[in-house]
């Protein structure tokens, strides 16, 4: 069995290829968008303070974050895949994605995510409220998606709370800058997650693309395990500083 309570620095499909089938309660994770595949994205090269301004970088990331649109799409599926392995029938994903827009036409992520063998539970919209994509061409893009999807059709670990941060389908949660990353999530979208886990004995919760490890500090803090994978070392190490000293 791998080792609990740890942030691996490695791919998350060297980390999952360790990770026992059913093992998994919890998986919160957001993955790199593809930048070769957005339409803003060639737009911001333009040579203007504005465009620079917005540019959003991840540092000296290994990641290939420029990848042909099909073979993004076909990782994220052998991603999914994975996930699906790993969980336990009762466990649940919460995947955030948003829009895509490539060549002036746009691409839901439903459409790689149904070819994978999770099963669909619920979209939920996580309005940010702003947005770094400022394109002229199209209305402002402030909401992103998670979609929770979960390993079989059985009731996942989950019971809403009447006193959780967010009950209906929508979050609005504003985005938290931070100098260490362009993009990590604000604590308030995995701790409404974990808020609602029905069964919490020997919860484990898994972030893939763990980035500066938001989540893995708010499972820390509910008392659960964790797992995190993060190819950037630099991110690693500001994840386990996080969590060593919150």
């Amino acid at each position: 069995m791998i080792e609990l309570n740890k942030i691996y620095n490695e791919s998350l499909f060297d980390t999952m290829s360790k990770i026992p089938n059913n093992s998994i309660d919890l998986i919160i994770t957001s993955p790199p968008y593809n930048k070769a595949g957005y339409e803003g994205f060639i737009r911001k090269r333009h040579k203007t303070d504005s465009w620079k301004k917005r540019n959003i970088e991840y540092g000296d990331n290994p990641f290939n974050d420029f990848m042909n649109e099909t073979t993004y799409k076909e990782e994220q599926i052998m991603a999914l895949n994975e996930f699906q392995r790993i969980l336990k029938p009762d466990g649940s994903v919460f995947y955030n994605h948003k829009i895509r827009i490539s060549k002036h036409k746009a691409s839901h992520p439903i459409e790689w995510i149904l070819k994978s063998n999770l099963i669909f539970r619920q979209q939920i919209i996580w309005n940010r409220k702003n947005s770094p994509a400022f394109s002229p061409i199209r209305y402002l893009p402030t909401t992103e998606i998670i979609f929770w999807l979960t390993k079989t059709p059985i009731q996942p670990n989950f019971l809403r709370k009447k006193d959780t941060l967010f009950i209906s389908e929508v979050w609005e949660i504003p985005p938290k800058p931070n100098k260490l990353h362009p993009a990590p999530f604000p604590e308030e979208l995995p701790f409404n997650i974990m808020y609602n886990l029905n069964n919490t004995n020997d919860i484990v919760v898994y972030d893939p693309y763990c980035g500066i490890g938001t989540t893995l500090k708010v499972a820390k803090d509910f008392g659960f395990n964790y797992l995190g994978s993060e190819i950037n070392s630099m991110y690693c190490k500001i994840a386990r500083e996080k969590i060593k000293t919150e």
